[in-house]
């Protein structure tokens, strides 16, 4: 296995492939238990992010486990937030479970301005990734 963890909490995991030049960022099942923790689990994640360098490297942020939600609240929180996770990556790919999630993450994307590749397929998101590297 290639992937380096260099960071984990009961929310998110963080792997490292450095041979191909992608970080990874797995949602675990585990809901947020409040609005009001959330600046702390994405001050927790970012910090660790950046800690790698973000422009060196492509982004797939692993949604599956991802309890759906989708509440005004937690979408304005989000909004503010995914800047923090996603933003600086050379290449931003999300790879979600189900054709709801893409419909999401492909309003997300409309509302932050930036390009990110959205699919069901891991092996479609790694050849974008990486072309060019």
């Amino acid at each position: 296995m290639r992937d380096k963890q260099i960071f984990q909490d009961a929310y998110f995991t963080v792997l490292v492939d450095e041979q191909i030049g992608i970080v990874r960022t797995i949602r675990s099942s585990t809901p947020f238990a409040s609005l009001e923790e959330l600046d702390g689990v994405f001050a927790r994640l970012g910090d660790a992010l950046d800690a790698l360098g973000r422009s060196r490297y492509g982004l797939l942020a692993d949604l599956r486990a991802g309890p759906g939600r989708n509440d005004p609240q937690f979408e304005a929180a989000m909004e503010r937030l995914r800047p923090r996770w996603t933003g600086g990556f050379r290449r931003v790919g999300v790879l979600v479970r189900s054709t709801v999630g893409l419909l999401q993450i492909q309003r997300h994307a409309r509302s932050d301005g930036f390009e990110r590749m959205i699919s069901k397929h891991e092996d479609e998101l790694l050849t974008y990734l990486t072309r060019d590297v």
